[in-house]
């Protein structure tokens, strides 16, 4: 019996119902391998930056001293903007231009009905490039532009976070989803095993199917290290995995979001057990 685990490989080739990227290899990211106990779980930090070194390197760059005169950075006349994904019927771009820190910063949406600057940033792998969705999401009879960014990757990592723009250029609201989720799930682990309470409904897992040393299992059962968007027939969705321990989850929570008061707010939480911890 093998756990299901969310591991995100670089060889992942998922179709995107409604999206592409301007690489070919930038689908649908997250995927369940078997378990691992010796795999460990690598985080990307992938916004750090020096604040120091910054100062310093704008202060070198940006100064001539000889004429007293203010220059743009040397990195910055250096770093042109890159188109870095576009839709499928390549109207709408993205660009963005590449930090030291492995991230596409300055993001800007092109449509050609309006330009925006994106908030946010992107990881450089081509394979996590940003997904353009167009799809109506707020019924308003008009596709948007949903744009999901990836912020951090690696093995049982993957973050991501939405954008959406009406068909006039005007910025949706999305509630975060992971807020969504905290309020809606809490677990914890007994004599028995493992509650999950989701939504008003428990769920059980004896130790028995676990297959993490007790001795290593997380305080709490967690959520947050994977954060996936998505658009199905109009729907934007959003999933993450309940984490017991490094290597080890037992099961995905989805909302489902609806447009209300001129947001999109995320609704009620259900959780779907991996069939391998149904008692």
């Amino acid at each position: 019996m093998t756990s299901k685990k969310w591991i995100i490989a670089a060889a992942a080739v998922i179709a995107i119902c409604s999206a592409t990227s301007i690489f070919t290899l930038a689908k649908d990211n997250a995927i369940k391998q078997g378990y691992s106990a010796a795999e460990p779980v690598a985080s990307h930090a992938v916004r750090q930056a020096n604040g120091e070194v910054s100062q310093l390197l704008r202060d070198d760059a940006g100064h001539d001293t000889m004429n007293n005169q203010d220059h743009a950075p040397q990195s910055e006349i250096e770093t042109p903007e890159e188109t870095i994904a576009e839709s499928d019927d390549h109207i709408i771009h993205i660009t963005g231009i590449q930090t030291n820190e492995g991230t596409y910063d300055h993001l800007k949406l092109e449509t050609p009905a309006f330009s925006r600057s994106l908030p946010g940033y992107n990881v450089t792998n081509p394979t996590y490039a940003p997904q353009i969705i167009c799809e109506d999401v707020n019924g308003d009879g008009n596709k948007e532009s949903v744009v999901i960014l990836t912020t951090g990757y690696g093995t049982g990592v993957y973050r991501s976070d939405v954008v959406v723009y009406n068909s006039e250029g005007d910025r949706i609201p999305v509630e975060d989803a992971n807020t969504a989720f905290l309020k809606q799930f809490d677990g914890s682990f007994n004599g028995q095993g493992l509650t999950l309470n989701v939504h008003g409904q428990s769920y059980q897992v004896p130790y028995a199917l676990i297959l993490t040393d007790r001795t290593r299992l997380n305080g709490r059962p967690q959520i947050g290290s994977i954060m996936q968007y998505a658009v199905t027939g109009g729907v934007l969705t959003a999933t993450t995995a309940v984490q017991i321990s490094p290597a080890e989850f037992v099961g995905d929570l989805a909302v489902t979001y609806t447009f209300k008061n001129g947001r999109l707010q995320a609704g009620s939480a259900t959780f779907e057990l991996y069939p391998e911890y149904s008692s």
